[in-house]
């Protein structure tokens, strides 16, 4: 019964619950996701009285239901302009009233002919985000067209209908959907950029531990002077190159066979292994000054980013938004491989690709400012 006095014995129920609860935070964003203010663009290209029941349709659904923010958040902005809205990632989608709209709603039974409103969906901005967006456009269409079948059946009374009208009278506006910045197959349904930006972590936190269990092991043995320090620091720099470079291409390599559809095995590979080597800067610089527990900070990171880098930021809980999204690397790799992925990136990735350099230029700095870090020695007592 000795091991109940031990105080080292009774942490191990409480590591249990903080890695059990550190794992289930993850419950608190996908448990029961609900997409709200979602971006969407709105494009008019025509007007009229029946231009006008769209607009209102639409503001209707900007208020939400019962004091609850709505799905979508429209702004209203211009067709020519709204591919690059779509690459910048100002918007999941779009609902266009093309030209001669009015005159098609005015005259669809007439002409037997449905109107129709065009949905534009950016998937390659968040595939999850973009099919929330696309079903509450969907919705949106279906209850203009119910409004106005129920006053095309006024208007008939007892007059006979053939099938082409009843078709129309049932369906009088129809959408009509446009895919931009598609998600393409053997892609994990537009997860493969994350799924493959992961081990860029996991490797740097690897790597760059062990490289700092052995440099510190080195320093125990015998006191470094400063040249030889410098050499060590240089090493394990070089040693991170060559550590990037494996993950990258592993990562690359393992996808390849596993038929995710890349659109170049090299530019994937390079930019893995540049995300993995920034990362990996990252990692020696907090180690060399804080040691061992800056794998267990790591760790956390990594185990709040799971959930949080997967869902578009309008379905997470504020907190995560505010004080978690912000502080995990991994969503950064993230989208620069989604710009490569379904925006034809070439390595440079913009803003993503801006940060994760930034990333490594600040950790290769603080890394070799531990350089001057003082060095306790050790002290001999004499009996």
């Amino acid at each position: 019964m000795k091991l109940f006095k031990e105080k080292l014995a009774w942490a191990a129920p409480i590591a249990v619950i903080l890695i059990i609860a550190l794992f289930s935070v993850n419950l608190f964003v996908q448990g029961d996701p609900k997409a709200t203010n979602l971006p969407v663009a709105l494009i008019v290209n025509d007007e009229g009285a029946h231009v006008d029941a769209v607009r209102a349709a639409v503001e209707q659904m900007s208020q939400g239901i019962n004091g609850e923010d709505p799905v979508v958040a429209f702004s209203t902005e211009k067709e020519e302009n709204i591919e690059d809205l779509f690459k910048d990632k100002q918007y999941y989608a779009a609902l266009v009233v093309p030209e001669g709209y009015n005159d098609a709603v005015q005259n669809a039974v007439t002409n037997n002919a449905a109107a129709t409103l065009k949905i534009y969906v950016n998937q390659g901005f968040n595939m999850t985000g973009a099919n929330y967006a696309k079903s509450a456009l969907n919705a949106l269409i279906g209850q203009i067209s119910k409004q106005y079948s129920a006053g095309f059946l006024n208007q008939m009374n007892d007059q006979k209908i053939d099938a082409s009208q009843a078709s129309v009278i049932v369906n009088p506006i129809v959408p009509e959907e446009k895919v931009f910045n598609a998600v393409t197959s053997a892609t994990a349904n537009g997860s493969a950029p994350i799924l493959m930006a992961m081990p860029a972590w996991v490797g740097a936190l690897i790597g760059g531990f062990i490289l700092f269990l052995a440099t510190s092991k080195m320093a125990k043995k015998e006191r470094l002077t400063p040249r030889q320090s410098v050499r060590v620091m240089g090493s394990q720099i070089l040693f991170g190159v060559i550590i990037a470079l494996f993950s990258g291409f592993t990562v690359a390599t393992l996808g390849s066979i596993a038929g995710v559809n890349m659109p170049s095995y090299f530019l994937v590979g390079s930019f893995v292994s540049f995300a993995a080597f920034c990362f990996f800067l990252l990692v020696s610089a907090v180690t060399a000054w804080i040691g061992k527990p800056a794998i267990t900070l790591f760790m956390v990171v990594m185990l709040l980013g799971m959930g949080v880098i997967m869902m578009p930021k309008e379905m997470i809980p504020d907190f995560f938004v505010t004080f978690v999204r912000p502080w995990i690397p991994i969503r950064f790799a993230g989208d620069g491989l989604r710009e490569i992925f379904y925006f034809g990136s070439g390595f440079y990735t913009g803003e993503s690709f801006n940060i994760i350099l930034g990333i490594g230029a600040v950790g290769l700095v603080v890394y070799l400012l531990s350089f001057f870090k003082p060095v306790r020695n050790k002290t001999v007592s004499i009996k």
